[in-house]
């Protein structure tokens, strides 16, 4: 048997020509940062955001729920209601709000219970705050499921 040689010798070069397609790629991308960071607003904490975010821990809590730091809602719903408002009674939101009232099976023994109304009214609540437009055709969309009182004070 003979040893195959090891194969020697520098490794080899990058193409210089090709250097320059390195420099545009990273320039395009210094570019999207900085228009990035230019163009992203921080600024959801508005005087109008505090506003309403007090307003909703008003609203919760004389609905006798326990409100969630101020802090978190201005963060979360800033002066428009966040992701709360988009569409809350579009298909995919009503299916993941059945979804989510089922007894919890994972197969073939999912069904849907009975719930609580509080489980829905915290997300009235926020609409009723946030984007009060919208509220009724939530209310439309959840009339047919039948609530009762399932939670235990």
């Amino acid at each position: 048997m003979t040893a195959v040689p090891p194969i020697s010798g520098p490794p080899a070069a990058p193409d210089p020509g090709m250097r320059w397609i390195y420099w545009a790629i990273g320039g395009l991308v210094l570019i999207l940062c900085v228009i990035g960071l230019i163009t992203y607003d921080t600024n959801k904490e508005s005087e109008r955001a505090q506003q309403l975010a007090a307003e909703l821990t008003q609203k919760i809590e004389q609905a006798g729920f326990t409100a969630p730091d101020q802090d978190i809602l201005v963060r979360s719903l800033g002066d428009d209601g966040g992701a709360v408002c988009d569409d809350p009674a579009g298909a995919l939101r009503v299916a993941i709000l059945h979804d989510q009232i089922s007894n919890g099976a994972d197969f073939v023994g999912r069904r849907p219970v009975i719930v609580d109304n509080r489980i829905i009214a915290g997300e009235a609540l926020i609409l009723e705050t946030y984007c009060p437009d919208e509220l009724q055709e939530f209310r439309d969309k959840f009339n047919d499921l039948e609530f009762d009182d399932t939670i235990k004070d």
